[in-house]
């Protein structure tokens, strides 16, 4: 039967995708004026809604109750991707409302940091619960932060997929082999459909791979607690750090935190290879997320390596995020030359 649905997955990409744009319903940018100086072309929100069937046909191992939060959150991001939620504020308090919910339960905790005091401050459970909560908000929403060029969302994940599967730590989350080979297929196809412009993400795609990340990570580390926990925070230090320092960078310029803008990473090294390249914007914006996931690539694959090195992860994510403030930088003061 899975196999068939396999088969039927890219079919049914095509008709759905055809079929909104033929009744213009569905379509953006992907949005916003923040996004539309990357695209013209109207595209199907749709990634959101076929991670959710994938995920909850093939990972069917995994509870009802985690599966209902991950549609909860879809459903938040279909919302806001459809103009029916305008405001930040509003869908900020229901992440919230439906990750605390979430983290609740389905028994999400973190013990072990390797920082002595935050660990001491983790036994208490309310506190405990409180960062759990602050995590995974951070992992959803910097999830839809960075998706803002082709490939550059899903093909982080798909980075993550793949490593977690030649490490062969799979069957530690309770899942089988094929199951998650399966998945993984799936989540290559929308890679592809989102590659020729066939699919956005949206919001409904972002938080949907961000809530489902935050579990098979949290999950990971709880089953393998030899694994270093900066390993864990080494596989999603982009989606996480992009939040923090846009964050940082908002409030150092009097701007809401949560007001979208076309100052992120992606967006300015976009500008960049604009103005460098002879190349038409929509190969330009392709260009530039896989640029940065091929960075990422190689990041993620070093962390393999040494999954249980404390000091090997920290001196990983230290690089990364000095490079990406770095690079920040120069694309930041690159642009208000021109």
């Amino acid at each position: 039967m899975k196999i068939y649905f396999l088969i039927l997955f890219p079919l049914a990409i095509i008709f759905l995708s055809y079929y909104l744009k033929k009744i213009s319903f569905g379509l953006s940018y992907t949005g916003e004026g923040h996004q539309r100086f990357v695209e013209k072309d109207q595209i199907p929100i749709i990634g959101g809604i076929f991670i959710v069937l994938s995920f909850v046909f093939f990972l069917d191992s995994f509870s009802q109750i985690l599966k209902i939060h991950i549609f909860l959150i879809f459903f938040l991001g279909i919302l806001s991707d459809f103009k029916y939620l305008n405001s930040p504020k509003i869908r900020f308090l229901m992440q919230i409302i439906i990750i605390s919910s979430f983290v609740y339960f389905n028994n999400l905790e973190i013990f072990d940091t390797r920082v002595i005091f935050l660990d001491e401050i983790l036994t208490n459970k309310y506190f405990n619960f409180i960062f759990v909560l602050f995590c995974v908000l951070i992992l959803v929403n910097g999830s839809n932060f960075i998706d803002g060029l082709n490939t550059l969302l899903i093909g982080y994940y798909l980075i993550i997929l793949i490593n977690l599967l030649n490490s062969n730590l799979v069957p530690n989350l309770d899942l089988l082999n094929n199951d998650y080979l399966y998945w993984t297929i799936l989540i290559s196809i929308l890679f592809i459909f989102n590659f020729i412009k066939k699919l956005f993400m949206g919001d409904s795609g972002a938080y949907a791979l961000g809530l489902i990340f935050s579990f098979i990570l949290i999950k990971l580390h709880e089953y393998n607690d030899q694994i270093s926990p900066f390993f864990i925070l080494l596989l999603v230090w982009y989606p996480s750090y992009e939040l923090l320092f846009s964050i940082i960078r908002k409030f150092k310029f009097g701007l809401s935190p949560i007001k979208a803008d076309n100052k992120h990473f992606h967006q300015l090294l976009f500008n960049f290879f604009s103005k460098k390249l002879n190349l038409k914007k929509i190969y330009i914006n392709t260009f530039t997320g896989m640029v940065i996931n091929t960075f990422n690539f190689i990041i993620i694959y070093l962390a393999f390596l040494e999954m249980n090195n404390t000091q090997y992860q920290i001196l990983l994510i230290l690089f990364s995020v000095i490079l990406y403030t770095f690079l920040y930088l120069k694309l930041f003061s690159f642009r208000y030359k021109f």
